[in-house]
This record gives structure tokens, C-alpha cells and sequence, in this order.
């Protein structure tokens, strides 16, 4: 975990939004944090007197290969995937980080006392003053999932995920009645690809522990596609929500500016734009890939239809 990223991103949530509210955070790492990395965020977070700070280490069985996967398979599928997409953040140690995010990471102890996590990736860039708390709107407003942006993810990286859910589909009719469906599949309802982006994700962690997710996330975690294919963490979420959450429970926060890398999202209106530093112009659902604006109009699908 690069310290300089995590600097960074903590200097504008502090800036932009948590000098206000005084939200503590919570550090998950496979190693023990150095003193310098704890003193550093520490510090960030507004010295003793500031946001409380927490560290935890991630269970040794929640990062490691499952005992039902094949680790020479997906070693040798890591690697041609890497091979063919030059990609070389593709270990297995960051297969296990996405498999984590995608379901254990809701149970650690340190999260217990927590109903809402807002996920700060390291590098993140936010660039919108915030003038309203998005935890209490969720809060208020009984919503259950924030994202700020969607994204068309990359066909060889899910090429039997729909198929898995599917199945599970199959067996679990009666609790899946309400969905959001309409989002992930196109007008022959055939699996557009589409998925939050979880580097910014205002999540209600009671929806993430739920029988429903952990139920789904099980099924698609003993698939293996993790590992055999590349489902991150965001594809496994997003398709959580569409099954699971209905339209009205999920907020695009497109007025948070945010930025991660090459995506981002800016706010439209003048009014906002008053209070960031950014070109709405550059904003990722602008293009034909985004999925942000299509979860307005994300509806229910009877799954026998399917």
C-alpha cells in the first residue's frame, strides 16, 4: 500500500469533506502497517485530536487460495491473461485482494461497529468541496448502494460470469423477485457487461453481510472465475446489486467529484462546479462505454424470463 497514495487521497477527503465530519478510518492490510505508515495517516487525519484512526490485519484464510481452486490452473490463467494484456499488477496476491473485497472483507471484527463503509482508494483524486454528508443521504434516504462511476468491464475478463449467475439464479427464484436486472442486460437480454467501479463505493454493510450477498458471493467465489477468468471484486459487487437491490436503492453520486486514473466524474451544473476543480467535459459517462446514466432507468426482470 503506497503511502504517498494514501496521503494523497486522505489530504482531499479531509480538505473536501471530513474536517466537518470527523468519519474515522479503518486501514485492512495482509501485513502489519510500519509505525512510520500509521504515524503518517495519523497525522493526515488530523493528529490525536483529529478523525480516530484503525488498523487491522486481514485473516490469513480470507487471503490465500480456497482449497477448492486449482492453483496450477489459475496460475497458468493468470499468467496468459497477463501475457496477452501486458498487464503486470496481475498476481496472485492481487487475485486474492479482489476475492477479499468481493465478500470476507464485510466481516472483519473491525468493521462490526460500522453500517456504512465509503471505500477511499489509495490515488483517488476528489475534487468537489461536499456540502452534505452522502453517508446520512444514504443513511436518510434508506439507500443501500453509492457508486460514482460505471464502466462497460472488459469482455475477456467475464466471459462466463452471467452463465454462473444464472445458475444460481436458477435456485434461488423466490429471493430475487425484486431486482435491477434491466442494468446489466441489453434490449435480448444478453449481458452487457456492465459494472460499478469500486475504487468509490458508499456501501450499507448490512446489504454486503446479508444471507442474499454472502449467498450469491459463495456461489460465484466455489466458480473459481476469479482465478480462472479475472472477476474483480467490482463485477461480483455489481452483480450483487442488480440481483438483489431495486433502482430506487442505489445513488449515483454524480455531484462527488472523483478520480481514479483515466475515469472520472465531474459534475455538470454550474452550481456544483462553483465548488470543484474540474472538466466536466472529461467526465467518463460522457462515453459510450459508461453505464452511469443507464442505472436511471434499471428495472425489475421476472428471472423465468430469462
Amino acid at each position: 500500500m503506497s503511502l504517498t497514495k494514501v496521503r494523497r487521497t486522505m489530504f482531499d477527503i479531509e480538505q473536501r469533506f471530513n474536517t466537518r465530519y470527523q468519519y474515522p478510518y479503518v486501514f485492512l492490510s495482509d501485513e502489519e502497517f510500519s509505525d512510520e505508515f500509521k504515524r503518517s495517516v495519523q497525522f493526515m487525519a488530523g493528529g490525536l485530536n483529529g478523525s480516530r484512526v484503525e488498523f487491522g490485519l486481514v485473516d490469513r484464510q480470507d487471503w490465500r487460495y480456497p482449497e477448492w481452486i486449482d492453483v496450477d490452473r489459475a496460475e497458468r490463467a493468470a499468467e496468459a491473461w497477463a501475457d496477452a494484456n501486458d498487464y503486470v499488477a496481475d498476481t496472485p496476491g492481487w487475485r486474492h485482494m479482489v476475492r477479499y473485497w468481493a465478500g470476507p472483507f464485510a466481516k472483519h471484527p473491525l468493521l462490526q461497529k460500522y453500517k456504512y463503509m465509503w471505500r477511499l482508494e489509495p490515488g483517488s483524486h476528489y475534487a468537489c468541496d461536499m456540502d452534505y454528508d452522502p453517508i446520512l443521504h444514504m443513511q436518510t434516504n434508506g439507500l443501500s448502494y453509492g457508486f460514482s462511476v460505471s464502466t462497460e468491464e472488459m469482455t475477456d475478463t467475464v466471459p462466463t460470469l452471467f452463465t454462473s449467475v444464472v445458475e444460481y439464479l436458477l435456485r434461488n427464484k423466490a429471493s430475487l423477485a425484486n431486482n435491477s436486472l434491466t442494468w446489466i442486460l441489453d434490449k435480448k437480454k444478453e449481458y452487457n457487461r456492465c459494472h460499478f467501479l469500486t475504487n468509490f463505493e458508499i456501501v450499507d454493510l448490512d446489504f454486503l453481510r446479508s444471507d442474499a450477498y454472502q449467498g450469491l458471493f459463495a456461489h460465484l467465489d466455489r466458480s473459481g472465475g476469479i482465478y480462472y477468468e479475472r472477476w474483480t471484486d467490482a463485477s461480483v459487487r455489481s452483480m450483487a446489486v442488480a440481483l438483489l437491490l431495486e433502482q430506487h436503492q442505489v445513488r449515483w453520486f454524480e455531484d462527488i467529484g472523483y478520480r481514479h486514473d483515466a475515469l472520472q466524474s465531474c459534475p455538470q451544473s454550474m452550481e456544483r462546479q462553483m465548488r470543484c476543480h474540474c472538466d466536466p467535459s472529461k467526465s467518463t459517462h460522457l462515453l459510450p462505454m459508461s453505464c452511469s446514466s443507464r442505472w436511471t432507468a434499471a428495472r425489475s426482470i421476472d428471472i423465468s424470463m430469462l
